[in-house]
């Protein structure tokens, strides 16, 4: 069965440093493989699904509310949030590294 991609929420790439970049990972998980990496101020799509790595708990991001809410649930510790590649290629990247717009 063919799956639909997800709506993406486009972002912005936030708290980087110059000459850093923000690796995203092919699980949510700072062992995991790194598959894209975005520069401070790039934009990036976020699919709305974000995940406490320690809890488990997944929640949704894209249902509404101001960017400061979002992002006040994606900064905390230990959340991952799943974004889309330009080249359609899902992977997950720290919420506190990116503001939802």
């Amino acid at each position: 069965l063919a799956q639909t991609a997800p709506t993406a929420l486009l972002s912005q790439v936030i708290h980087v440093g110059a000459g850093d970049t923000l690796n995203v990972r092919k699980w949510p998980s700072a062992a995991s493989q790194v598959i894209n990496a975005y520069n401070g101020g790039d934009r990036v799509r976020l699919t709305g699904r974000c995940k406490n790595t320690i809890t488990n708990v997944s929640f949704r991001i894209d249902a509404g509310g101001s960017a400061a809410w979002k992002y006040s649930r994606m900064k905390r510790a230990h959340v991952w949030c799943q974004v889309m590649t330009e080249a359609a290629q899902l992977g997950w990247v720290r919420g506190k590294y990116v503001w939802p717009e």
